[in-house]
């Protein structure tokens, strides 16, 4: 994961693409950032279509996530170029659910197991799911604690519902799930990420649930939260929340959507022009 930032580095784009530095779009910090991460869920496919989507986004992806169980049932060979592609990027890489889900219900052995196979290809983040799995406090930290000594980081997946599971608004359990989400931040996920299923996601024409959201993650640090957004609105709506450099997770056809809605200009009608980031001194 990305831990330094130089304020005075040029918008990468501008520099390589001469459209970008004419338009007057709001300053992005170029990686590695410790604000504003793009964490996104890779393409369906590995090789070719993973080599062309870094080929084009790879300046606005900072953790790709392997999809599905791409790193359990793709030859070995096929995800060890798709890491390799990754970094040469200086894109950081995430296995998450299904994977790690299947290797906590293993118990600690397997799970352990995993998570070396996983540093060993070199997997910079694992995603724990709190909401996938039922876990409480002390195996969560052991498991964290797992990943940590392997050279592994860890974001801590939270929300209400998963896989189109539906809640009703009393079962929420708001302030449950957001002492477990700061647990995680404690005792060392570099993150927690907050599942939009059940918040902005599946509701059926319902209104969404910003006030969970709120009570959720409101009191958490918004530097170590990521949000997942892959409605245009959603985005849009926590870009005008918690400002440009909140970090969004996104599947790989959004790319260019949450990255002209940081720049102010994008994908959503209301965000047009509101976003203002001071950047570096001309």
């Amino acid at each position: 994961m990305p831990q330094t930032q130089n304020p005075d580095d040029k918008d990468i784009l501008a520099m390589d693409n001469p459209i970008t530095s004419l338009l007057p779009f709001a300053y992005r910090a170029p990686k590695p950032r410790k604000r504003g991460l793009n964490y996104v869920r890779g393409p369906a496919l590995l090789g070719h279509a993973l080599q062309d989507t870094l080929q084009i986004y790879g300046a606005h992806i900072d953790v790709l996530k392997l999809s599905g169980h791409q790193a359990s049932l793709a030859s070995e060979a096929a995800v060890l170029a798709a890491i390799a592609a990754c970094k040469d990027n200086d894109v950081a890489v995430a296995v998450g659910n299904p994977v790690i889900d299947v290797a906590l219900s293993g118990g600690q052995s397997t799970y352990a197991a995993v998570i070396a196979q996983l540093a060993k290809w070199s997997v910079d983040i694992v995603e724990i799911s709190l909401i996938a799995r039922s876990i409480d406090e002390e195996d969560l930290s052991l498991a964290i604690a797992i990943a940590k000594d392997h050279g592994v980081q860890v974001f801590a997946e939270i929300g209400v519902d998963f896989a189109h599971t539906r809640s009703e608004d009393h079962e929420l359990f708001v302030r449950r799930r957001a002492r477990l989400a700061a647990t995680a931040l404690e005792v060392g996920a570099t993150h927690v990420l907050l599942e939009s299923e059940g918040l902005t996601e599946n509701r059926a024409g319902e209104a969404f649930r910003w006030d969970a959201i709120e009570g959720i993650v409101g009191g958490l640090d918004p530097a170590r939260v990521i949000f997942e957004a892959d409605d245009q609105d959603v985005m849009s709506r926590l870009i005008d929340i918690f400002g440009p450099k909140a970090n969004l997770m996104v599947d790989s056809s959004r790319i260019e959507k949450v990255e002209a809605a940081r720049r102010g200009f994008g994908p959503s009608q209301f965000l047009w022009g509101k976003v203002a980031t001071l950047g570096p001194a001309e």
